[in-house]
């Protein structure tokens, strides 16, 4: 089974499972409030990443399959911070843009409308899938985006900040991403360490890898920090590293506010968008009788 290819980052392979601390006396712990505004600075700020304006992200992807074959995807991400939408994405090697600019979604293919009612409300979970784990922490602002819980941990003896955060059963744009993630914080600089979601068991035999995400080579864009290099590991059922990875090399840029109804503005005409079905019709009354 491939990686979603919707959802990835990478910092170092064969980092060792979360533990929680062995000190006899447990720090105090942050609220999800503060923890996520400490996790927000260390990386520059909320409002420095709000006030970007349009980011760009140009992605190459290199992954290796379970089977050892290889693949290669190239993707262009458009986004109006904080994100998701107002959002935009291309695959230029498939001929395929789809764009949400909050008014629901549009996609062309081979330059030809998407006709499917679902493309709708399915572009803005493709660029959830997609940022979100790239835009962390900012993306746990997201609407939907929730941490349940916060304990103490270690990774490989360090410190850190073990957040569980939940996400809506319609945030990604399938279930075969689980709807609880872990993140991991740097216990004393809440900068962002990792982040996976877990194996998912989707019934009848359906199993999904999860996905252990980390990150490396930071760049600044305006004093905010983004990564040049997200890693993503598939986990099995016991969250262990399988053999099945991707690198996604990233190349971040700011264009001009100016650009966002030719980036994201629905490019379809109005008579070829895809139309809700007519509600039934009540059939006529009966006529009453006089009197």
């Amino acid at each position: 089974m491939r990686l979603v290819l919707e959802a990835s980052i990478g910092l170092t392979l064969g980092l060792l499972a979360v533990g929680t601390t062995a000190a006899q006396q447990e720090p105090a712990l942050p609220t999800p409030e503060t923890a996520l505004t400490r996790a927000c600075d260390a990386a520059g700020g909320i409002e420095a990443f709000k006030n970007l304006g349009i980011v760009a992200i140009a992605s190459k992807s290199e992954e290796l399959t379970q089977e050892g074959g290889t693949a290669t995807t190239l993707r262009n991400s458009y986004f109006l911070a904080p994100g998701p939408i107002p959002g935009r994405f291309e695959y230029p090697d498939k001929n395929v843009v789809a764009g949400d600019d909050g008014s629901g979604g549009w996609a062309l293919i081979n330059r030809k409308p998407d006709t499917r009612l679902a493309t709708s409300y399915r572009v803005q979970r493709s660029l959830a899938t997609s940022l979100f784990p790239m835009l962390l922490p900012f993306s746990l602002t997201w609407n939907g985006v929730s941490i349940q819980k916060i304990k103490a941990a270690q990774l490989q003896g360090h410190p850190v900040w073990q957040l569980t955060i939940e996400v809506p059963r319609t945030f990604f744009d399938t279930p075969q991403i689980s709807t609880i993630w872990t993140v991991l914080l740097d216990r004393s600089t809440f900068a962002v360490v990792r982040a996976e979601s877990p194996f998912t068991d989707l019934g009848k035999g359906m199993t999904a890898d999860g996905m252990r995400f980390t990150w490396r080579n930071p760049v600044k864009i305006k004093n905010v920090t983004f990564y040049q290099e997200q890693r993503v590991m598939g986990l099995d059922e016991v969250g262990q590293e399988k053999t099945h990875n991707r690198v996604d090399h990233l190349q971040f840029h700011i264009v001009p506010t100016s650009e966002a109804p030719k980036l994201f503005g629905n490019p379809i005409p109005a008579d070829q968008r895809p139309k809700l079905p007519a509600p039934p019709q009540s059939p006529p009354r009966a006529p009453q009788p006089e009197g």
